[in-house]
């Protein structure tokens, strides 16, 4: 048995996708010339910064606004947003050829069917970046997809697909975190962070009702090709089948045999009966063979199950991550700046002389800069911009202490 562990990039769009999204907030699209002129302005704010007397700290006394943790994963998010929204211009509706059954199924199921994007950054480089499929099977936000798939990671970026026509501005894409996985039966179930109201949920089948021969549909992003169609039959029903990937991890589940095109991208999208109910999950291929298999029903009605009955359903916010060296400055202005050295980055916070935040800077080594601003009752910023390192300008609004909606500036 063979099987691609995790479904690779094409190199086209691994160049467009910088990161993987940690941070939870929810990402939209087409910034307006106003924000892309504040984050023009911000710009130059850690320079200014730069040259003040700092003064180390022993202790640090003050609150920080946002962590390590939560501002490295608002950066990477705005990094993997803005590169990663980028492939979409390419998808195009499908031609289906399988008539009017396959064409209702298409349009009924594949809102529901999401683009998993995972990665890490490594020395201010990308390594490690996949593509998977995933489906919704509830509306407030739950996605399953296959364990492979996520393996390694802990959140992601889901796109959905296009509401309207091909362009990126009608996309959304959003922070997810795992809630669960199985690796023995390759499942596992994601939630994504501040879902949209209205998420289309796929209906569950029963696996009593496959039929050997039956039609079946499938919904992925085969080798990068968003959102794409293709159909086939069910060869056989297959009990406590074994199978392993390239890295040696072993899995064992009720699967169906399917005579259809799999390939790499198509992990964990969904099969579907002539009435769009939801039949198995993609997993793998045997090479050569044209033996395609996906985890069934029945096996992933119990792990949603279970799953579902967590009490910790992993969401929780990303935590004040490490602590950093800590200085501390007076601008000219009269306010108070205090400067947190992490690893990865530098932040700057800036308040006034009653200590009410101000402004919030940080800066990544290969020159991005986020900057807060616009400060709100909350204790954090309305408004927030992000420098990438290519000139780039992501801006987001905020109605809390971190980002929620965030639009990509051209």
């Amino acid at each position: 048995m063979t099987g691609d562990h995790k479904e690779i990039m094409p190199l086209r769009i691994r160049k467009l996708v910088s990161a993987v999204v940690f941070a939870a907030f929810m990402l939209a699209t087409a910034a307006s010339k106003a924000q892309r002129g504040l984050g023009d302005q911000d710009a130059s704010l850690p320079d200014t910064l730069k040259s003040l007397d700092y003064v180390k700290l022993d202790v640090d006394k003050s609150d920080n606004i946002l962590g390590y943790a939560e501002l490295r994963d608002i950066m990477m998010a705005s990094q993997a947003y803005a590169r990663g929204v980028s492939m979409l211009p390419g998808y195009h509706e499908p031609i289906v050829t399988r008539g009017e059954t396959g064409m209702s199924v298409f349009r009924k199921v594949s809102p529901s069917v999401v683009l998993v994007v995972t990665g890490s950054v490594k020395d201010g480089k990308l390594t490690d970046v996949g593509i998977g499929t995933g489906v919704v099977i509830d509306p407030s936000g739950y996605v399953l997809t296959n364990w492979h798939v996520i393996a390694g990671y802990e959140t992601g970026v889901i796109f959905l697909k296009p509401k309207i026509g091909t362009e990126p501005q009608d996309n959304d894409a959003y922070v997810f975190r795992v809630v669960a996985q199985d690796e023995k039966t390759d499942l596992a179930l994601l939630r994504i962070v501040k879902p949209p109201a209205g998420l289309p949920a796929v209906r569950f089948g029963d696996v009593s009702n496959i039929q050997v021969a039956e039609d079946i549909h499938i919904i992925g992003h085969p080798h990068g090709k968003l959102w794409s169609y293709s159909t086939g039959v069910i060869s056989q029903i297959r009990d406590n089948y074994d199978w392993k990937y390239s890295d040696g991890s072993e899995h064992l589940a009720n699967v169906l045999q399917m005579q259809t095109a799999v390939n790499p991208g198509n992990s964990g999208g969904p099969v579907l009966d002539n009435n769009s109910n939801l039949l198995g999950l993609v997993a793998m291929s045997e090479e050569g063979q044209n033996l395609n298999y996906a985890v069934a029903i029945d096996v992933i009605s119990k792990f949603v199950a279970r799953s579902m009955a967590l009490k910790s359903r992993g969401v929780g916010p990303s935590g004040q991550g490490e602590k950093g060296d800590v200085y501390a400055a007076r601008t000219k202005a009269g306010l108070f700046v205090t400067k947190r050295v992490y690893a990865e980055l530098v932040s700057y916070e800036l308040r006034n002389a009653k200590g009410v935040p101000v402004t919030l800077v940080a800066e990544t080594p290969d020159g991005a800069a986020l900057t807060g601003s616009e400060p709100n009752a909350f204790g954090g910023f309305g408004l927030w911009s992000m420098r990438l390192p290519d000139g780039r300008v992501v801006v987001a609004r905020s109605g809390g202490i971190a980002p929620e909606l965030v639009s990509a500036g051209r």
